[in-house]
């Protein structure tokens, strides 16, 4: 079992919170260095971290060593789209149950609050560890475009809150198709997200 302030899991934590965040510059180098100073490790940790948020495409090494932040392309943002949404239709077709609790894992809430608890609580409940596995992979990456999201959607509040609703008391074809639009829309609009993604960078305060 992995302590609590293990230097691995720190690191581990709090990298794939800044690279779901956005944080790194896509094609830029991700240093080890800096990033073991800011967070007050050894390399070591840090180094194992970025491997390991290699397997989640968060991260990729470089031709000659070290790590860079992946750079954005639309057809790879639309494939994600598409495989998080067949994840959860997958989920939802084999019998979600909306009053099964929570569980724990990474930062889900015991309570789910935002669409996204709601849609990674439809993907856990089903047990399926593998599919679970396969969803937080390709969802990971995808958080990078929520900021995105909400410039480019006016309606991004609305539309989530309709379909938080629809968690809530459906688990049948509304719900299935409502996830079905939200996803496909947003693989339509691939290329003007990672514009606005990569115009939030462009805007973000520097790190203190």
């Amino acid at each position: 079992m992995i302590r609590k302030h293990d230097p691995f899991t720190l690191a581990l934590e709090s990298l794939r919170a800044r690279a779901e965040q956005g944080t790194f510059t896509p094609g830029g180098p991700v240093v080890i260095i800096e990033e073991a100073r800011r967070l007050n490790l050894s390399a070591t940790p840090v180094r194992e971290a970025l491997g390991w948020l290699c397997g989640f495409g968060l991260i990729e090494r470089a031709a000659l060593g070290g790590f860079l932040a992946p750079r954005l392309d639309a057809a790879l943002v639309r494939d994600r789209f598409a495989f998080r949404l067949l994840c959860l239709t997958t989920s939802l077709k084999g019998g979600y149950l909306a009053s099964r609790p929570v569980l724990r894992s990474g930062g889900l809430q015991r309570t789910c609050r935002t669409l996204s608890d709601h849609m990674f609580r439809a993907v856990r409940t089903t047990g399926n560890a593998a599919l679970v596995d396969a969803y937080d992979r390709v969802n990971s990456p995808l958080l990078q475009m929520a900021q995105a999201e909400r410039r480019v959607f006016e309606d991004f509040d609305h539309e989530a809150a309709a379909l938080v609703g629809l968690f809530k008391r459906s688990s049948g074809t509304d719900l299935v198709d409502a996830l079905t639009a939200y996803h496909h829309r947003r693989m339509d609009a691939a290329p003007s997200l990672i514009l606005e993604a990569e115009a939030g960078r462009d805007v973000r305060p520097p790190d203190s």
